[in-house]
């Protein structure tokens, strides 16, 4: 992280203490892991972050799969160069990767391209590739200010209610809330971008009463 001018670490429910092992490890980063913030849940991890992207080596086999479609750090990194705004970026544990659910609570996932025959990177490699990519892209570029998380869940209860009226099935209705989801989160939708779709939303609600 210390190399990518990144310090903000959150540890989620760990296995062991931060012991004097870690930390002879940590070397130059050793400030980032005594200042990390250690938590019970990925809920409290999360909280004030406007962006949520999940890792894995896992991609999507069926078009169904709305959770583990991916994109590349490097597609990422282009499109959190000049975000301005929290994104949270969560890596599973070592030897299972992040749960499903916890895979839901991700607005977008990121997936390292790797071979066929062993595509499972450790989370030192995964982070340093991520990292790395995001760091060489934020250092150029214009920034713009992203929609925030509270924002970005009014446009999804938005979208909701249009289902709604729409009555169409309820399986279907999940998977077009996913399938928004995300494409809004794909798009880093900005917080301008945000207020004038949620402004066409309510004008729609309006129009339909």
């Amino acid at each position: 992280m210390r190399n990518f001018q990144l310090n903000d670490l959150w540890i989620v429910k760990p296995k062991t203490p931060i012991n004097n092992e870690a930390k002879a490890f940590a070397m130059g980063g050793l400030d980032i892991l005594e200042c990390a913030k250690v938590v019970g849940t990925l809920k409290k991890a999360l909280k004030g972050v406007d962006l949520v992207v999940g890792t894995s080596s896992v991609v999507a086999t069926s078009t169904s799969n709305l959770s583990r479609v991916s994109i590349t750090p490097t597609e990422l990194a282009h499109r959190v160069r000049a975000a301005k705004g929290t994104v949270g970026i969560i890596f599973g544990r070592e030897s299972s990767g992040l749960s499903n659910r916890e895979v839901e609570a991700c607005d977008l996932m990121v997936t390292i391209p790797a071979s066929r025959d062993y595509n499972v990177l450790n989370i030192a490699t995964a982070a340093s590739i991520i990292f790395y990519e995001i760091f060489h892209q934020r250092i150029r570029g214009r920034s713009f200010e992203l929609a925030s998380r509270p924002a970005m869940e009014r446009l999804l209860q938005q979208f909701n209610r249009l289902l709604i009226r729409s009555n169409i099935q309820t399986h279907r209705r999940r998977l077009a809330q996913r399938a928004f989801r995300n494409v809004v989160s794909r798009s880093f939708v900005t917080k301008r971008e945000a207020s004038l779709l949620l402004g066409l939303f309510r004008k729609v609600h309006a129009e339909l009463m």
